[in-house]
């Protein structure tokens, strides 16, 4: 493999300009399929295998209803009192729904909520459904543009107006600005790095590039296959966090080299062959800890991990081909990296990570201790539009809805109730009764028949909302309660909604974390153990993620949950966490961990496997790796926690998460945790049996077999 990236790297300096003009046909050529495809994302999240889904699918069957059409709701809010039901506010909304069915064919049709008896009980507020033809996604943006040019005269006649649905009603937000934030923190970063502006940017210029087609390729497929949004969001933020910091690691290597090979070709070749191998390592990594995700059996979590380990390729490939072409080209522009003055010598952080280790150690566990406390109470939740952006139309919509008609209002739990049985319909007056007596249950509507009355749906309103754990308990207590509905009354009842499907999806969830989990540290400790052939080095590497990790999601459950550090972050709303978030988190913050495991002790054993050595070998690795590592993480933290500033709480929750994640493992653990643990241990960090020392596959990450070629 080193070979082979020697020979490749020096090709892509000397043919600088067709690398480069390949590169950029390449990226043309998607843009200009995605000019004609489009892009497709959707804003549901959706898995199979749900009970409660299988019963909305049985709904929809009995009932002929196609959940799949777009639809979007109208709310109309008037502050003055019984101010909805006024003559003016009756004909202004009657007639600006008549103009907006008469403006779009996709149309099917508008409940007039004077007609649907869809007002509030104190008359300030209510709601009109439009129900389309065609899918959701399907409903363009030119669609609800109608809608919303239609409303826009009502502020006029004294009427708020705001839209919620099953459709993108807000644009998409990948985190455009975010971005931006973070490349400019990670170009001075760089440049504070290098000491130049031209080398900074390199990477910077390279990520963007690799960025530019991941991304692309990535809405392509969107529209052959259905993806949530946050798919691109995520393939975002791993893709330019890790495409810098590939692009770092080799370009760090060519200064390192330049200072004693003037042939800059050779250089290129020698920085390709050493660096490019960890890279390669680096992001196969990564790769299968995404991919990983596909473990747990979720058909939206294995989407964002294959697109995520697309972005992760291309920022693999970019490195590897891109960097060698640019130092191609402003090679007389890239100077050597300059021995600092006393370089030689320890500075603070070594004498004290090596000199004391055991205090070093003891503090770091007790930060990341005292950090993973939260982790114990956290709650795993599916966000609904009570989380969106305080100042998007969904999120007024909500909490109009919740203040006019009742929290629960916008989380109806839906009971399918089988009437086949003899007696049983006679008997679901009783049942519907005992149902509006349960606690938390508010409202409880009359059981509503399909065509061949074997079946009849009940709607029950709980008292609070979606997200809360009272919500929780009733959809178990509905359940338990079904259970004596059969036995006694013989009514098989069935529980839904999109409450109770979005709870269901938090357990299956919630129940994938061990699994995945366990998964990934037996991989961590294999991958390792081959690398390092030791024990102890993959033990303790192994047990350093477990820290970072539980300390990573109880910082994140302090945020978004308990709300500490909320106004600092921008979080309107606090909540249970993301359900997904813990897998994804593990999977990601995984790969990241054992890059800057391998960078920094791959350095130690090189060292110890010369001197034997094992002090002398800590601190070489902490001097040499330690900062491209320092600059790595930090890199990776700006551009996640530049995410923050992205206006969805989802979002926001994921770069905290990452952000944190990163700065924990690779501070507290790979550059304190780690050395103090090989320094207490001495010798016997590198202990590996003969006989396993034999089996075990030989893998070169630190370009060895080029050495002749130096």
């Amino acid at each position: 493999m080193a070979n082979l990236l020697y020979k490749l790297g020096q090709i892509f300096a000397k043919h600088k300009w067709k690398t480069i003009i390949s590169w950029f046909v390449v990226l043309g050529i998607i843009v200009a399929v995605l000019g004609v495809k489009g892009i497709n994302f959707t804003d549901d999240i959706k898995m199979s295998g749900l009970k409660s889904l299988d019963t909305s699918n049985k709904i929809e069957e009995e009932f002929k209803q196609d959940s799949q059409k777009g639809s979007i709701r109208v709310v109309f809010k008037s502050d003055q009192e019984k101010g909805i039901v006024t003559p003016e506010s009756q004909a202004a909304i009657t007639k600006v729904l008549a103009e907006i069915k008469k403006s779009d064919d996709k149309i099917e049709s508008i409940a007039n909520p004077y007609e649907a008896k869809t007002i509030s009980p104190d008359m300030t507020t209510a709601f009109a459904d439009i129900s389309y033809n065609v899918s959701a996604l399907a409903v363009n943006e030119k669609s609800i543009d109608k809608v919303k040019d239609a409303l826009n005269g009502m502020d006029d006649k004294n009427l708020q107006t705001e839209m919620t649905g099953n459709v993108m009603i807000t644009p998409m937000d990948i985190g455009g600005s975010s971005e931006a934030i973070g490349i400019v923190v990670a170009l001075v970063i760089l440049i504070i790095a290098f000491g130049s502006v031209i080398a900074a940017g390199l990477p910077i210029i390279t990520a963007i590039l690799s960025l530019g087609t991941s991304v692309g390729i990535i809405a392509i497929i969107s529209s052959y296959f259905e993806m949530p949004n946050v798919t691109l969001t995520l393939a975002v933020m791993i893709g330019l966090a890790v495409a810098i910091d590939y692009a770092l690691f080799i370009l760090f290597k060519y200064r390192q080299i330049i200072r004693t090979e003037k042939n800059h070709l050779k250089a290129v070749g020698l920085a390709t062959g050493t660096a490019g191998s960890a890279v390669i390592f680096a992001g196969i990594t990564v790769i299968i800890a995404v991919c990983g995700l596909s473990l747990v059996g979720i058909e939206f979590l294995t989407v964002m991990g294959l697109a995520s380990a697309l972005s992760v390729l291309f920022a693999v490939l970019s490195a590897l081909i891109l960097i060698p072409a640019f130092i191609g080209v402003f090679h007389k522009k890239i100077k050597p990296q300059k021995e600092k003055a006393g370089k030689k010598g320890d500075n603070i952080w070594t004498k004290f990570v090596v000199g004391k280790p055991l205090i070093a150690f003891l503090i770091a566990v007790i930060v990341l201790g005292g950090l993973s406390i939260p982790f114990g109470s956290m709650e795993l939740g599916i966000p609904d539009n009570g989380s969106k952006p305080k100042d998007s139309t969904e999120k007024k919509a909500y909490d109009i809805l919740s203040d006019k008609f009742g929290e629960g209002f916008n989380g109806p739990l839906v009971i399918l109730a089988d009437t086949s049985e003899k007696g049983s319909a006679a008997n679901l007056a009783t049942v519907t009764k005992h149902i509006s007596g349960m606690k938390d249950v508010a409202i409880v509507t009359p059981p509503m028949p399909n065509a061949n009355g074997d079946y009849a749906l009940i709607t029950v309103i709980p008292k609070t909302g979606p997200t809360s754990s009272k919500t929780t308990q009733l959809v178990h207590d509905l359940r338990s309660y079904a259970k004596t509905a059969d036995s006694k009354y013989g009514v098989n009842m069935e529980v839904t909604g999109q409450s109770a499907i979005n709870i269901d999806m938090s357990q299956k969830l919630n129940d994938a974390i061990p699994v995945f989990a366990s998964v990934i540290v037996v991989l961590a400790f294999i991958l390792l153990t081959v690398v390092f052939r030791s024990l102890l080095i993959p033990l303790t590497a192994v047990l350093g993620f477990v820290l970072s990790l539980t300390a990573t999601l109880g910082f994140t459950t302090m945020v978004m949950q308990d709300g500490v550090f909320s106004e600092l972050f921008g979080i309107s709303t606090t909540g249970p966490v993301l359900a997904f978030l813990p897998v994804i988190t593990i999977g990601i913050l995984f790969g990241l961990a054992m890059d800057y495991e391998v960078f920094l002790m791959s350095r130690v054993h090189e060292e110890y496997t010369l001197t034997k050595d094992n002090t002398h070998s800590i601190k070489t690795g902490l001097k040499e790796s330690g900062p491209v590592i320092i600059a790595a993480a930090l890199i990776m933290f700006s551009v996640f926690i530049s995410f923050v500033f992205a206006p969805d709480p989802m979002i926001k929750s994921i770069g905290i998460a990452l952000g944190f994640g990163v700065l924990f493992d690779a501070f507290i653990v790979r550059l304190t945790i780690i050395p103090a643990l090989t320094k207490l241990f001495g010798k016997g960090s590198w202990y590996m049996p003969k006989w396993l020392d034999k089996v075990l596959p030989s893998m070169d990450i630190e370009g060895h077999h080029l050495k002749d070629k130096k």
